[in-house]
């Protein structure tokens, strides 16, 4: 793209912030073509800002939780290697890949200073050989070793990305190569390796790809094709078939785990048997950036198959899924009292699933699962402060923080959270062929290029997801014919469109993306309203629970604001249409919850109606202790 977020002028006048790009060139020396191209492409790094509530989130998590890491903490077991089957390996990986998200998004020269100090110190821990791990010689590929060599070079990868730098290149080549020289045919089986039925090493499919992207060397084109014809091998996880037959996630690995291999959890624990989502998706991110490139339509077929699957097997109305790690079928025992509820780097993975899926078929599907998973079961999983994230995310009781893991200050979902915060601005607004293409809204700006290559800014003024009503005010450096896309959610029934203040003709599709096509000039605006009725959730295989949900954001009750007793049965009071009538209700500031309705229901036992006050949920429980416990389902 052309744009280099120079609207300065423009911008200033609007009162929004300017960040000037100054980005390397990314050589196209050696890049091989891609059979298959993305439908919807993110838009140039720093060329947007997010405020309001995601908008503070994304903010927050960089100041307390990317920002104050302790990068010495985290080379340190790469340069002593004191491991034969812990996970050390990946926590420099996931810090690293959300802290470059972050630099891109915020272009803040400090955090700059932090990246470079962090990839400098790992490449010194080096070998000649190439490997860059925590694990003792003697104990390569054991446990979680490929899976954090995973991590590493994703990392590697991603500082390549914003710099252009030849050593993390090269580092990344040496890293990867060594690799090679101890798996494939003849050698160590990928899909024997490590954890959870080869599923943990053979994830790293994804980054192998992104270096072919890179480098154009046919070997890593070959051995990602190698990794993924393991799945089908005897012994392998065939990942593909069970998808393409559409056996339930939750039923494709049976059994019980290894329990010697995972030391910090009882045996209760892996009843379900061995469906590990968060590595099981992450195998399907690496298919999808190998489809990139062979443009195998069986590829494309599973993942949307495997999303489907995911969607109607184990996804809840917060948009995560899972207990403990595992797939076991939970959309349909939302209402059960389960465990750990939905692990944060399950949650994480599904987002970025959605978004591989999002960029390959521009289907506003995907954006909806985005939009769900970001203001409920993501921001839900971050403290307050940004400073720490909950392990799992329960729908009723009360939150509480990661454990502290491996003998560090460290915990994946606490690594792996803020990977999910900067994953908004890239999905937030994109581009296609005819223009830009608005996923989520916020108030904020995106600056892009339209189709002939012209400099657009978008400018949002909203408090969605308070209010329905989002204005966008278009300022293309020329008049200039293109298309805006925008995503009508598919929980909007009823949504309307103002262009200039004037009703527009088309009739808005819940569920699609509304394509308006006109000759755009400075200032002109779009106003889009939403339908924020209050829609009744009715449970997965229960219907004797119900929940509320406002557009995307569902509410809980919390006891700060009301509190009903679990053996209290309530009836929501519908308007004629179904909808559920909601007020909102004024909050003092100390309580920091972010909005709050109040409904009308009727107590079954006393024949009382009853007014009950809800909360988002992602405010609800938030104190992580006695005096927020909550509850969404009635």
């Amino acid at each position: 793209m052309k744009s280099k977020c120079l609207i300065s002028l423009l911008l200033f006048a609007a009162g929004v912030s300017q960040i000037i790009l100054k980005m390397p060139a990314q050589s196209k020396e050696n890049t091989p073509a891609r059979k298959v191209q993305d439908s919807l492409r993110p838009i140039q790094p720093g060329c947007i800002r997010i405020k309001g509530f995601l908008g503070k989130k994304i903010d927050t998590c960089i100041q307390n939780r990317i920002r104050a890491q302790n990068i010495a903490e985290l080379i340190e077991p790469f340069q002593k290697r004191p491991e034969v089957k812990l996970w050390r390996c990946e926590f420099w990986g996931k810090w690293f890949t959300s802290a470059t998200a972050a630099y891109q998004y915020t272009q803040d020269t400090q955090i700059k200073t932090i990246i470079d100090k962090a990839v400098t110190g790992l490449m010194a821990t080096q070998s000649p050989d190439g490997y860059i791990g925590t694990y003792k010689d003697n104990a390569h590929l054991q446990g979680w070793d490929v899976w954090g060599r995973k991590y590493t070079l994703l990392g590697l990868l991603a500082y390549h990305d914003i710099t252009s730098d030849p050593k993390s290149l090269s580092a990344a080549i040496r890293h990867a190569d060594f690799l090679l020289s101890e798996v494939g045919p003849g050698k160590a089986d990928i899909v024997k390796l490590g954890v959870w039925n080869g599923m943990a090493a053979s994830s790293i499919l994804e980054p192998v790809m992104l270096l072919y992207g890179k480098t154009g060397q046919k070997r890593y084109l070959e051995f990602g094709q190698y990794i993924v014809d393991q799945w089908s091998t005897a012994g392998g996880p065939a990942l593909i078939e069970k998808t393409l037959e559409n056996i339930p996630v939750y039923q494709m690995f049976s059994g019980s785990h290894d329990i010697s291999k995972e030391p910090n959890y009882p045996n209760e624990y892996f009843a379900y048997g061995q469906s590990k989502a968060y590595e099981m998706m992450s195998c399907f991110e690496g298919l999808a950036e190998l489809y990139r490139f062979n443009g195998n339509q069986r590829y494309m077929q599973t993942l949307k198959m495997l999303y489907e699957n995911i969607r109607e097997n184990e996804i809840t109305i917060i948009g995560s899924g899972s207990d403990w790690e595992r797939w076991f079928g939970g959309r349909y025992r939302q209402t059960q009292n389960v465990r750990e509820w939905m692990e944060t780097c399950v949650t994480v993975t599904w987002m970025k699933f959605c978004y591989q899926l999002l960029r390959l078929t521009g289907e506003p599907k995907f954006a909806d699962e985005i939009e769900l998973t970001a203001y409920n079961a993501l921001a839900g999983s971050m403290k307050d402060d940004g400073t720490w994230w909950s392990h799992y995310n329960p729908l009723q009781g009360i939150r509480g923080p990661a454990p502290k893991q491996c003998y560090m200050n460290q915990n994946c979902c606490v690594a792996n959270g803020p990977r999910g915060m900067l994953l908004l601005p890239k999905a937030a607004v994109m581009s296609d062929a005819d223009g830009p293409v608005v996923n989520l809204y916020f108030e904020g700006s995106a600056e892009l290029s339209t189709p002939a290559g012209t400099n657009l800014a978008l400018i949002m003024k909203t408090d969605y997801p308070q209010s329905d009503t989002i204005t966008i005010t278009v300022q293309p450096e020329k008049p200039e014919s293109f298309s805006i896309s925008l995503r009508i959610p598919a929980w909007s029934k009823q949504t309307s469109i103002k262009i200039n203040g004037q009703s527009w003709s088309g009739e808005p599709v819940a569920g699609t993306y509304l394509k308006i096509k006109r000759k755009w000039k400075k200032a002109d605006t779009i106003e889009l309203k939403l339908d924020f009725r209050g829609r009744l959730y009715v449970a997965p295989n229960n219907e004797n629970y119900t929940a509320i949900m406002r557009g995307p954001v569902v509410l809980a009750a919390d006891k700060r604001l009301s509190w009903i007793k679990p053996e209290q049965k309530l009836t929501f009071q519908k308007d004629q249409a179904g909808y559920i009538p909601l007020q909102k209700v004024p909050l003092e500031k100390n309580m920091n919850i972010w909005m709050a309705f109040s409904t009308s229901c009727l107590d079954e036992k006393t024949g009382k109606i009853i007014n009950l006050v809800l909360c988002d949920y992602a405010s609800a429980g938030n104190t992580w202790s006695e005096d927020s416990r909550f509850r969404l389902w009635f």
